[in-house]
């Protein structure tokens, strides 16, 4: 379909506009009655067309972009974030994408996901394995905060980021992505734990997260 301005849209349906009025008067005063109509359904069935498109042209639907709360965390070492891990108990199984961390701690499941890869993580099979494993681990837990670390990513995932970020009945989720120029963790969706997530979210971003808010 040709696309056109809407400003050719308006004078199309303008002059539309008036044949059919110089049809319908031309209509009263001819005998051959039945060719004007002819041509003032045709006009009519162009006229309505093309003030469909004028319209949608003049008036398109623009959503607002969402604002969300975030925040920043400078100088962040993804490095000393990785060694803590481990340090911490936390098993790790590396992937085409990235390594995932698992720790469970009196019936609370905390995991890291760290992608290092992120066309292989937009890639639905390479999360089939991992995943397998990581249901019989959790089958006994009651809690559940999983949080996100994007070291690579693409403008589509940074786009997607702040829906990573919700809670349920029982379970907290974030995601964070590192701009690797300045070393700063970005939380582009920052919500606050309520409940019993508090304490639990608490000991995540501080303990084996090492985040320090300034």
């Amino acid at each position: 379909m040709i696309k056109m301005k809407k400003w050719k849209l308006w004078l199309i349906f303008g002059i539309t506009l008036l044949i059919a009025i110089g049809l319908i008067c031309l209509n009263l005063y001819v005998s051959a009655k039945t060719v004007i109509i002819v041509f003032i359904v045709i006009d009519f069935l162009v006229m309505t067309f093309v003030l469909q498109a004028a319209i949608s042209a003049t008036f398109k639907y623009k959503p607002k972009p969402k604002k969300y709360p975030s925040k920043a965390f400078n100088n962040y070492d993804p490095d000393k974030l990785l060694d803590n891990l481990i340090k911490k108990g936390f098993k790790e199984t590396r992937t085409k994408y990235g390594n995932i961390y698992l720790h469970i701690e009196n019936k609370t499941a905390y995991k890291i996901i760290v992608i290092t890869n992120i066309e292989a993580y937009l890639t639905p099979d390479e999360h089939k394995n991992t995943s397998a494993k990581a249901n019989n681990a959790l089958k006994e837990c009651t809690h559940f905060v999983g949080h996100e670390i994007f070291l690579d990513y693409n403008d589509k995932a940074l786009a997607s980021l702040p829906d990573f970020s919700f809670e349920g009945k029982n379970i907290f989720y974030e995601a964070f992505y590192l701009d690797k120029e300045t070393y700063t963790l970005i939380e582009p969706n920052a919500i606050t734990a309520t409940n019993d997530f508090v304490p639990l979210v608490k000991k995540m971003r501080e303990e084996y997260l090492l985040l320090t808010e300034e």
